[in-house]
């Protein structure tokens, strides 16, 4: 696996840790499957709202979002499909949504309706996923990714952070992200440990090691156990234990006297380089995105009006 240019692995390592830091965000208190669907959900529902420049910024802002009229519903089947979910998975998991009062579902398909995504519960997540991204904007940043402070964005911010834009943006950028992944092991679950343990086992190197680490992780990865795996990832041994066996049959792990290392078979390796490539230009897209939503802007202005978001 060679992917070209420092750029390359300097953003796929900053995407993974953004991806699950996203995740983990969204999640709250529960499980990770429920808010993808969520989101893959709201994502095409809010497909007029983002075709139309003037209704993306008036549902922008963190304190109103799109009235239900304008929320266009999604079938159960389009939402499997778009997230390589079984169809059954995703129809369980949706009613479970309904029961709780975030989705509501009637025979158009299946919506979130403006009353799930105003609560302050909500609110505090979106605010979140917004600092986690000025995070991500800034590790992109200062690794030369992304333009240095001198070529940054010089245009005025908006006089309040465009939050609800932003995380339409960012939810789009997740969800590409979700598409590549999932494949990889063919499971959700699987696939987020994997990215755990690919970024625990190389949390000590530098960027520059990385290409020595993918042609020899076993000799340059840091082995981490399935106990400290599983605290990271907020879940339960049982249920870390279980995916990794099936990742180290599919030859995505191996255990060593240290603990558990992130392995790439070789008749992947292709694949994994074409998503590398492929991720840095979703990071060039979703950035541009945020440009045009002035969402840059406010990042680099530290004497914005409204408050400095918080990297977490």
């Amino acid at each position: 696996m060679s992917p070209e240019g420092p750029h390359v692995w300097a953003t796929t390592r900053a995407s993974l840790a953004y991806i699950r830091d996203t995740a983990q965000i969204s999640r709250g208190d529960g499980d990770l499957l429920d808010p993808l669907i969520f989101t893959a959900i709201l994502d095409a529902n809010m497909v007029p709202v983002n075709r139309d420049p003037e209704l993306q910024v008036l549902y922008g802002g963190a304190e109103i979002s799109a009235p239900d009229d304008l929320r266009r519903p999604v079938s159960i089947n389009a939402v499997a499909q778009s997230l390589r979910l079984p169809f059954e998975t995703v129809r369980r998991r949706v009613s479970g949504l309904v029961r709780r009062g975030s989705c509501i579902v009637d025979p158009r398909g299946v919506v979130v309706p403006n009353a799930a995504v105003t609560s302050p519960a909500y609110g505090a997540i979106q605010r979140a996923r917004y600092d986690r991204a000025r995070g991500f904007y800034q590790t992109l940043t200062a690794a030369g990714v992304l333009p240095a402070n001198g070529s940054a964005d010089t245009r005025a911010p908006t006089a309040q952070p465009l939050i609800r834009a932003a995380n339409r943006a960012l939810s789009a950028y997740m969800l590409r992200a979700c598409n590549d992944l999932i494949p990889l092991t063919d499971d959700a679950l699987s696939s987020l440990i994997l990215l755990d343990l690919t970024l625990e086992n190389t949390a000590a190197l530098s960027t520059a090691d990385l290409p020595a680490w993918a042609a020899d992780p076993a000799r340059f990865a840091r082995p981490i156990r399935i106990a400290a795996l599983s605290k990271s990832l907020r879940f339960s041994p049982e249920t870390t234990r279980r995916h990794l066996l099936g990742l180290e049959a599919a030859g995505f792990c191996r255990r060593v006297d240290e603990g558990l290392v992130a392995l790439a078979p070789s008749p992947v390796w292709p694949e994994l380089a074409r998503l590398m490539a492929a991720n840095l230009a979703n990071v060039h897209r979703l950035f541009a995105a945020l440009r045009q939503l002035e969402v840059l802007a406010a990042w680099d202005t530290p004497d914005a009006t409204w408050p400095a978001a918080v990297v977490a």
